[in-house]
């Protein structure tokens, strides 16, 4: 059963650290997160300063959604304020049309078997880590 979406701080097994809204979910497919516009943060030094650079976690991909199993993750932290807008930043930088699609879609939520219809879908198509 999903949990309450939250922006989380994951560091998957690959190495890489991602921002994202995350939702845990647990059911009858197992234990996996749904990723909600994750992006890569990488820090940067420029002339003795230290900077971050973002960048979408799937640069090809025009989904917004990612499922992931838990197996794949290393660690998964909730974010604070700063981050938060930190990260609201970076998206609207990254993808401009971010709020307007968020607005337009806002409330449009579907029906919930359609929404596991699609999550299901998604989640038993053979990935390269299965």
């Amino acid at each position: 059963m999903p949990e309450e979406e939250f922006l989380g701080a994951l560091k998957i097994v690959t190495g890489e650290e991602v921002l994202s809204k995350v939702t845990y979910v647990n059911d009858e497919n197992g234990n996996y997160l749904v990723l909600e516009n994750p992006i890569v943060v990488e820090e940067v030094t420029m002339d003795s300063r230290v900077g971050a650079k973002v960048s979408p976690w799937m640069k090809f991909s025009k989904e917004r959604s990612f499922i992931v199993p838990m197996d794949r993750i290393v660690t998964c932290v909730e974010c604070d304020i700063e981050v938060s807008m930190f990260y609201e930043m970076s998206i609207e930088k990254i993808d401009p049309d971010y709020n307007k699609k968020t607005a337009s879609k806002e409330g449009d939520l579907g029906t919930v078997e359609e929404s596991r219809a699609i999550l299901e879908s998604i989640f038993k198509k053979k990935n390269k880590w299965s």
